[in-house]
């Protein structure tokens, strides 16, 4: 499963039905009784060689049972205040965030540390039984110990995810695609410049001319639009394809936006549909890169646009949405 897709209370509720802790997840009754315990816990969890979040899930006893918190439940902002008073190594600090959910009618609270990317994290001065330096990481179920290092070959893994060598080819262009200055047009296609193998290449499909505009085309001051590919190439295998539409008379290209529905009735009577675009989705880190705000007649287009295009967070968001 991919947890981005799945709200809290699912993935705790996944979590729980696995009767044991992971390289994502971890149970604890109550909350540490020091902070430094928990950031160490943090740490661990950002040393993570795979691109989810993770969660620390306080009230659940040690038989893997919904039993509540009864001492002291900490906040959000003290655990943010307590991180930005360490000295990490290149400013790395980990992004947290505190939810507190009901499961089987208790509330449980959930820590969850964001995916990482700059690994690993690491301290550059001593904290309580941290070193500096030491790279502290979790496998399986397993947190490294205070006065060890991660082994070697978490270590080079770690590495490997900073470098983006843990990435599929396709993951690892549409990761990149955030840092246009990557990127060096020639032609129709854009290159990584650090590996070449790696381009987008747009193209006219003859099929596109028989496409009619959509409603968004109408928002625009010039409602004719036309329609080309882009494909995502690796070493010259076509990963994927998007559909490019040209609004506001070719002022603005984007992936055209997604369709939503929403049923009606049991008959599916009356229901209602909706183009969408997904903050954490592929399509709008295209839309990103393709988008440039800097330009006036694209920004007055783009806005337009917006004005009858829902923008969702995330996939659960829009699931939300529909709900």
């Amino acid at each position: 499963m991919k947890l981005k897709d799945y709200s809290t209370e699912e993935i705790v509720e996944h979590c729980l039905n696995q009767c044991k802790e992971g390289d994502y997840w971890n149970f604890k009754q109550e909350w540490h009784h020091n902070m430094e315990d928990l950031i160490k816990d943090i740490i661990c969890f950002a040393n993570t060689v795979h691109d989810e979040k993770c969660y620390l899930i306080f009230g659940i006893s040690d038989g893997f049972k919904v039993v509540g918190m009864s001492e002291r439940r900490l906040r959000q902002a003290d655990i943010i205040d307590a991180l930005s008073y360490l000295q990490f190594a290149g400013d790395v600090v980990p992004q947290i965030s505190v939810e507190t959910i009901c499961i089987q009618h208790i509330d449980v609270d959930v820590l969850i540390i964001d995916n990482v990317e700059r690994t690993p994290v690491y301290l550059k001065k001593d904290y309580g039984k941290m070193k500096r330096g030491c790279i502290y990481a979790r496998v399986q179920d397993r947190n490294t110990p205070n006065n060890d290092n991660a082994e070697i070959g978490v270590i080079e893994n770690l590495w490997r995810k900073r470098l983006g060598l843990t990435k599929s080819p396709y993951e690892y262009i549409m990761d990149r695609l955030q840092n246009q200055q990557e990127w060096a047009e020639f032609g129709e296609d854009f290159y990584n410049i650090y590996k070449l193998e790696f381009r987008i290449h747009r193209y006219k499909d003859p099929e596109s001319d028989e496409l009619v505009a959509e409603f968004y085309a109408y928002t625009q001051a010039d409602s004719n639009v036309s329609y080309s590919m882009t494909d995502i190439i690796a070493s010259n295998t076509v990963m994927d394809s998007y559909q490019i539409v040209h609004l506001d008379g070719g002022r603005l290209s984007i992936p055209v936006p997604e369709w939503g529905y929403i049923p009606g009735d049991k008959w599916n009577h009356e229901h209602c549909s909706y183009k969408n675009y997904v903050e954490d989705s592929n399509t709008y880190r295209l839309l990103k890169f393709m988008y440039d705000p800097e330009k006036l007649e694209q920004k007055m287009a783009y806005k337009m646009l917006m004005k009858v295009v829902l923008l969702f967070k995330s996939e659960e968001e829009r699931k939300a949405f529909e709900s």
